[in-house]
């Protein structure tokens, strides 16, 4: 089986966008639109990588990093945010975050975390 990315964003057209190139990229992709639907979904089927966006409504983010981190702390969790600033980055890092983007960003940019991650696993 192919390793599992989750893509949590309540954003529809982000969502599609980012399975479609993550699926093509050889991955196999599950989305949700907020962090609650993330922890429902993980209480079924386990995940190697989640890329959250930050800012959701229900739960978002931060709310679910925290939550992953008691539960489910072997995910490797990328977060992404177009409202990026030094002190949202130290907070997310301090929640357990392992990577940080601020929108906008190239594609590549995501893929190569993920696939770096999924490389420094297998090694």
């Amino acid at each position: 089986m192919s390793p599992t990315v989750m893509i949590v964003e309540d954003d529809p057209s982000t969502r599609r966008l980012y399975r479609f190139l993550l699926a093509n990229s050889g991955y196999t992709v599950v989305e949700a639109e907020d962090g609650i639907a993330a922890l429902e979904h993980l209480q079924k089927t386990a995940v190697d990588v989640i890329i959250t966006d930050m800012n959701m409504p229900r739960m978002g983010g931060m709310e679910l990093v925290r939550a992953l981190r008691q539960n489910h702390s072997g995910v490797y969790v990328i977060m992404v945010t177009a409202f990026g600033t030094p002190d949202t980055e130290k907070n997310a890092y301090r929640a357990g975050v392992n990577e940080y983007l601020t929108k906008p960003f190239e594609f590549e940019e995501l893929e190569r975390r993920v696939k770096e991650f999924f490389a420094r696993r297998k090694a």
